[in-house]
């Protein structure tokens, strides 16, 4: 029983390791806006809280109303140009050899037209 103990224990061990390396250290804690609301058009600076080996950054800002969607892959902070009216949902995904995270904050912009 012994000498068949150790090769379980590999198994077992190998068969976990990628699970526990896909959950990894990357974590989007939160992200913060210079400003949530304004007219058009509206300069908007964005500041992750991430933690974790990052590498890729990816911010997607999606128009409720139209369900337009633009994108910027900058880093931690990030400055979007909202050219068009309307409440905007903001996402953060980050990922990196340690995994990936992301948070969503529904509504978070309100950019009203000046008409």
């Amino acid at each position: 029983m012994r000498k068949y103990l150790l090769p379980i224990v590999l198994l077992v061990f190998s068969l976990l390791m990628p699970t526990a390396l896909a959950t990894g250290d990357v974590k989007v804690n939160d992200f913060t806006a210079s400003v949530t609301n304004g007219n058009v058009p509206l300069h908007v600076y964005f500041t992750g809280n991430v933690t974790g080996n990052i590498t890729n950054w990816h911010w997607k800002f999606t128009n409720e109303g139209t369900g337009n969607v633009t994108y910027s892959s900058a880093n931690v902070t990030a400055v979007h140009y909202f050219d068009t009216s309307g409440i905007f949902d903001v996402k953060l995904t980050v990922w990196g050899p340690g995994g990936m995270d992301n948070i969503t904050k529904l509504a978070y912009i309100t950019v009203n037209d000046t008409k």
